[in-house]
């Protein structure tokens, strides 16, 4: 005989369906708003960082420009005084700059940012200064991926090698000087590392004929670093490049997490308008819309 107290068996398949759904759609809900409150905030601290992140950058650059240049040879503002540059001479298709020091407005030297292709490990990036009559003022590398213990001698930190070429110039586009021992020239090889070596002199010596052949053409350029100076007097206002940068950043935020599967519109649409980044010299402020941002 059948007990009626028995449990039923559910007999509403329906229910259960929409309540798996409903719960489904509230974790997506949950998963979208976290998402876009990671994305905001991952933007407002890359917004918040960057006037930091570009002057340390800039020190840097004159740290190093100091070191190829001896700053009581330039009365001028070094860093923010270059030309764009991009030629195969260069060793690479990338764009480099040639920072101009002046003195009583005649140029003195020219550092020059340029690549040697032919690392051991890939390219190598450096820094040569040139002096205006042709001789080398100082060379730095910036970036590169050499061999720890063998190919990063190139450092000045690890060696004194890089110094090897100060006072150097080359007496011909062919000069055969300009090359390591092991190939009959005047710049000596590491121990156990020999391609390294030999593809930064290969690299400056490029740059050098580049620099001789084109100096009088590229100085005549306009300067590309020219900064505005009255960072002082800036007001508080909002500007229209503030107003731009921000809304562009809210849209290009939206996009990105409306193109996400798993966000819904609606979840979407509450994303919050991300207001102006107030930038000062000395000092930088958020503020935030109390409106919703609907594209």
């Amino acid at each position: 005989m059948q007990d009626n107290n028995s449990p039923q068996p559910n007999s509403d398949p329906k229910g259960e369906e929409l309540s798996i759904k409903s719960a489904v759609s509230n974790n997506t809900k949950i998963l979208a708003l976290f998402a876009i409150a990671c994305t905001i905030a991952v933007g407002l601290v890359n917004l918040l960082t960057e006037d930091t992140i570009k002057h340390q950058q800039q020190q840097y650059l004159l740290k190093t420009l100091h070191t190829i240049i001896a700053p009581s040879r330039y009365d001028n503002d070094i860093a923010n005084d270059c030309v764009v540059l991009s030629a195969p001479e260069l060793g690479s298709n990338k764009v480099h700059k040639a920072y101009v020091a002046r003195k009583s407005d005649k140029v003195v030297a020219v550092a020059l940012t340029s690549t040697a292709t032919e690392g051991y490990s890939g390219d190598i990036d450096f820094i040569i200064a040139i002096n205006k009559d042709s001789t080398i003022s100082g060379v730095r590398v910036l970036k590169h991926q050499e061999t720890p213990g063998l190919g990063d001698k190139i450092e000045l930190r690890k060696s004194n090698w890089i110094n090897s070429f100060n006072g150097k110039q080359m007496f011909s586009e062919n000069d055969k000087r300009w090359a390591v021992t092991k190939d009959n020239g005047m710049f000596d090889q590491f121990t156990g590392a020999t391609i390294t070596p030999r593809a930064l002199v290969a690299g400056i010596k490029n740059t050098l004929n580049y620099f001789n052949r084109h100096h009088a053409q590229f100085l005549q350029q306009s300067n590309a670093c020219a900064t505005d100076n009255n960072d002082d007097n800036h007001s508080s206002d909002i500007t229209e490049s503030d107003a731009i940068n921000t809304t562009r950043f809210a849209s290009n935020t939206k996009n990105t997490l409306a193109s996400h599967k798993n966000m819904t519109t609606e979840a979407t649409n509450q994303l919050p308008y991300v207001a102006i980044l107030l930038k000062h010299k000395s000092s930088a402020k958020v503020l935030y819309s109390t409106e919703v941002y609907h594209g």
